[in-house]
């Protein structure tokens, strides 16, 4: 049981983190082994509360700045006045990799992810004994979406209410029978940028069911009614939504997720966009580049803060107010800062040399006027190699730099350089052997379209998105073992689907039309990888795409011989035209005799 005091209750949380920090003061952890340390450590210690609980404010952000001042002090002593400068907020640090940050949690958003789960196992459940123990006490006359906080709330309901946030965001209604979805009052078109019908709309339209737009007697939209009812562009929006016919009753799925299941990681972004608004705090640029050079995490991170302006160069250190000479301490000639340290320092030039990078250092390319517009335009310009070898020499040239500073020991340019290209070579010697282990061919490597085995058939299917015309298309291909053409089809509908789901309603159609032309022995070919492996899989969930594959499998079970394979495009170009040109014929075509289209590309398939 919860008391009052809720900061008193869940202090034992910030006393298990102080402890592990503590237990670590001694030793010299450099700054990847802290982000691991943090990752896998110290954001696990409130998982399982915050998974029951919101967590309060007070608690929250003495525990980030907790992380946070681990993470910019120095590990290298005992002393409690090594705090360091904090150099970035943890809201920034916080932000995806991608986007300048590190990609650490902001325990806010996953507080209120992590408690959204129980409430989306409510909606999901309603049925369970705690289910209908919690709406029998909070809203036994409305819905779990509209249910006030209510009189004298437990704290675990507090806790609900403040997360159901999250999935009100990120839910809608998928279309069954439609005799549950308020037109007005519940989420159900597609889309994420809105799933409710804009207000205002004609009075008689606020009673009504989805079920009441579709037509009596088949599952499609009465459009007559809708285009009555609705202005244009609603009208348009609510025809576009497309219909599974085999899907009968109404749900609400979760709209990040591919299979319609609501998840912590999706909920979390969710949060993290539209809750916290994490957006103000990216840095664009090319940090992927940053994060995949090939070269240890040390100089990865020694990039990571440069860029972000974290190096305690003295032009960086007399901003923070720290009184301190400006001058280089390796040349003494100029006013050190980022781009004068690594870049037109004497001895920086003179170790790109050494390292046999000059061409990379006077390269017009990249003579930006700061640091890190130059970093990010090395990494997206040159090699694999070369990005490992600049980074590397980087962190060589700030290690002298802090030797001359506390050590007063200076290398020649000449060892900095030399020092760089063997650690660089010894490191990716090893790395490299390391990947080479992993070896092996996989279905995905075949680029190029191979004749079926003797009686079977395959057939190639793809769809198409003509951009503009809110059409989807597909196109199939059926051919014997020699190769040669044997039948085709096109389809076009006029829905706005998801790519994935166009895959799958095309394979679904083209298992079809194997059972009508009474073809028992059929190999499905597709390029659409996230639609093939669930099918292996026999993967289950809420949304529509599952719905389908559902359907494909029901489907496969009655004709054992069906199979289903995953090829590049350069091994499903037939298919890909067709779906292509399927606009230029009926909405829906067959093909006894070769269309000219892929006449050719069938000719040389066959050789």
């Amino acid at each position: 049981m919860v008391g009052r005091s809720k900061k008193t209750i869940f202090s034992y949380i910030k006393d298990r983190i102080w402890k592990r920090i503590n237990s670590w003061r001694g030793r010299a952890l450099s700054k990847a082994g802290k982000e691991i340390m943090i990752k896998s450590v110290l954001q696990a210690i409130p998982s399982y509360v915050m998974s029951m609980f919101i967590l309060p404010a007070s608690l929250i952000d003495d525990t980030e700045k907790m992380i946070n001042a681990f993470w910019w002090r120095s590990g290298s002593t005992n002393n409690n006045n090594t705090k360091g400068i904090h150099w970035l907020a943890w809201e920034r640090l916080a932000c995806p990799k991608a986007y300048g940050g590190l990609g650490f949690r902001n325990f806010e958003a996953f507080n209120k992810a992590m408690v959204a789960k129980q409430v989306w196992n409510i909606v999901q459940n309603p049925n369970s004994l705690v289910a209908k123990l919690i709406k029998a006490r909070y809203f036994s006359r409305s819905s779990l979406f509209e249910a006030p906080l209510g009189y004298n709330p437990s704290f675990a309901w507090r806790s609900r209410c403040q997360a159901r946030q999250i999935l009100s965001l990120g839910c809608r209604w998928r279309i069954g029978s439609g005799d549950n979805i308020c037109v007005m009052h519940d989420p159900w078109l597609r889309g994420s940028a809105n799933r409710w019908v804009p207000s205002p709309q004609p009075a008689g339209v606020y009673q009504l069911s989805v079920r009441d737009l579709l037509h009596e007697n088949y599952k499609a939209w009465n459009i007559v009614k809708v285009r009555n009812l609705f202005s244009r562009d609603v009208a348009e929006k609510i025809l576009e939504t497309p219909l599974v016919s085999s899907i009968r009753e109404d749900k609400v799925v979760w709209e990040e997720e591919i299979n319609g299941c609501y998840s912590v990681k999706s909920g979390y972004k969710l949060a993290m966009r539209y809750l916290i608004g994490s957006d103000k705090y990216h840095v664009m640029g090319n940090w992927n580049g940053i994060w995949k050079a090939q070269v240890p995490h040390k100089a990865r991170h020694l990039l990571w803060r440069l860029c972000r302006g974290c190096l305690p160069t003295r032009s960086r250190l007399l901003e923070r107010r720290v009184e301190c000479t400006l001058n280089c301490p390796v040349c003494d000639e100029e006013i050190e800062d980022e781009l004068h340290i690594f870049f037109r320092c004497a001895v920086a030039r003179d170790s790109w040399s050494a390292a046999g990078l000059s061409s990379v250092l006077h390269n017009v390319t990249y003579q930006q006027t700061n640091a890190m517009d130059r970093i990010f335009a090395v990494c997206g310009n040159e090699s694999s190699d070369t990005v490992g070898r600049v980074a590397m020499l980087l962190w060589c040239i700030w290690q002298n730099r802090n030797d001359k500073l506390c050590n007063d020991n200076v290398q020649m340019p000449r060892q900095i350089g030399r020092h760089a290209f063997d650690a660089w070579n010894d490191w990716y010697s090893v790395h490299k052997l390391q990947c080479n282990n992993v070896s092996g061919t996989t279905e995905a490597d075949l680029v190029r379209w191979e004749k079926p085995a003797l009686n079977w058939v395959k057939c190639n299917v793809d769809v198409a998105f003509v951009s503009g015309s809110g059409r989807t298309s597909m196109g199939l291909c059926f051919r014997d073992n020699s190769g040669h053409f044997m039948a085709g089809m096109t389809q076009w509908q006029q829905t706005v689907i998801s790519s994935v789901e166009g895959e799958t309603w095309a394979l679904l159609l083209a298992m079809e039309e194997a059972r009508h032309r009474g073809l028992d022995r059929v190999q499905f070919e597709s390029d659409s990888k996230v639609l093939i492996d669930p099918i292996h899989m026999k993967r289950r969930g809420n949304s529509e795409f599952l719905s389908i594959v559902h359907d494909i499998l029901s489907l496969m079970s009655s004709f054992i011989n069906f199979e289903v394979k995953f090829v590049r495009r350069q091994a499903n170009l037939v298919s890909h035209t067709l779906a292509r040109a399927a606009n230029s014929w009926a909405s829906f075509h067959r093909f006894e005799n070769i269309p000219f289209c892929i006449e050719r590309l069938v000719f040389n398939e066959m050789q």
